[in-house]
């Protein structure tokens, strides 16, 4: 009888044990790539199949080997199932550093999309990191490309006095104003003197002046900003109008979107002494 007692009680326990494997295979739908520490390497210019899971994160990382300047996350083929929620969302963070604390901007996507990173600009040569999840078994294409907008805080591109750059600017998607983009550029005076901006586009963009490495000292109040039009001129006086700009010194340059309509605008940029 006692045999007979543990041999009901081992069926049940087993019959416990094969219901509870049971339930966690079928809600651990989908498939969830790389890891915090070991991310996938995602190639800029070209498509990756990937996927996520109902439970955790998908992690990626890429290196801004096209440049500095803005960069696009393309999510395309998403396909959603297994939804534990009305609304069907996959989830994009990206990362500044590998340890997966520094956000840089955070978006959510219902249908395939394109994420611009909040317009931001990426330094050159250097990893980012994005973390993915969804409401259900998510499956994509993802592409990461270059984007409009020119240079970045650290890594502004370096304008030659008197001499044409032809540049490019991401410019807002839709109307909220604080999503346009900004193109980074430094120049070195020859000598101490006015300078004047000059530039041929087809949409209007505006432009500041900064004495500063990081872009947050103005050379006047006024922020030397250009007149916004087709045909966008401004001369920078520095401090004093008769002083102008101090010699063998460089100076940095932003140039802001300002167009309603989400697009790259082309333009040529010059800048030059007055004397």
């Amino acid at each position: 009888m006692k045999k007979l007692f543990y041999f009901i009680i081992i069926l049940i326990f087993g019959a416990c044990s094969v219901t509870t494997e049971e339930t966690e295979d079928n809600t651990n739908y989908g498939t969830n790539e790389g890891s915090a520490s070991s991310p996938v390497e995602l190639t800029v210019g070209t498509a990756k199949n990937g996927s996520v899971g109902q439970v955790g994160y998908s992690y990626y990382k890429f290196t801004t080997s096209s440049g500095a300047g803005s960069y696009k996350l393309a999510i395309a083929s998403l396909v959603i199932t297994d939804s534990y929620y009305s609304s069907s969302y996959v989830y994009t963070s990206i990362y500044s550093n590998s340890g997966y604390t520094s956000t840089w901007d955070y978006e959510s996507c219902l249908a395939d999309c394109i994420l611009y990173f909040d317009y931001k600009n990426l330094d050159n040569n250097t990893s980012y990191y994005l973390q993915m999840s969804g409401y259900g078994a998510v499956t994509y294409s993802l592409t990461v490309s270059k984007g409009g907008s020119e240079g970045s805080a650290a890594d502004p591109v370096e304008l030659i006095l008197s001499a044409a750059h032809p540049g490019t600017i991401d410019n807002v998607e839709g109307a909220n104003i604080w999503d346009y983009g900004y193109s980074y550029y430094k120049f070195k005076t020859s000598a101490a003197d006015n300078y004047t901006l000059t530039m041929n586009n087809s949409d209007d963009l505006d432009c500041y002046l900064y004495s500063n490495s990081t872009f947050t000292s103005a050379v006047s109040n006024s922020y030397n900003g250009c007149t916004s039009g087709e045909n966008l001129s401004g001369t920078f006086t520095g401090s004093s109008s008769s002083a102008g700009l101090s010699a063998n010194t460089v100076y940095y340059l932003r140039i802001d979107g300002e167009s309603s309509t989400a697009k790259t605008t082309t333009y040529n940029i010059t800048v030059a002494p007055e004397g």
